[in-house]
């Protein structure tokens, strides 16, 4: 279940499986997930560059946080069966999207 809910979360923060961590518990009958993943931004040159890529980022870290919060509670709840309780989740650092070369 753990790889279960590993790609849920990739999926949701729009990072690598490879990049997300899940520890599962008991959350008083309830399915408990600790989560620690990069948080997809541009880097500050990215930013630089493109100061639309910041904006259109969705919002604050706690308002995309909580925003992923709510959307990975009802996929890993759809996909394992299970009914998903308290959600932590640990920001690692930042999953820059990838430079488009020019031709």
């Amino acid at each position: 279940m753990t790889h279960t809910t590993e790609a849920v979360v990739a999926e949701v923060f729009g990072v690598p499986r490879r990049d997300v961590r899940v520890s599962l518990a008991d959350d008083g009958g309830a399915l408990g997930m600790a989560v620690s993943v990069p948080l997809p931004a541009p880097t500050l040159l990215q930013a630089a560059r493109n100061p639309q890529a910041v904006e259109q980022g969705g919002g604050t870290l706690f308002e995309r946080a909580e925003n992923a919060r709510s959307r990975i509670r009802a996929a890993a709840s759809r996909v394992t069966g299970s009914e998903v309780g308290r959600i932590d989740i640990r920001l690692t650092g930042i999953h820059p999207p990838a430079e488009r070369k020019l031709a």
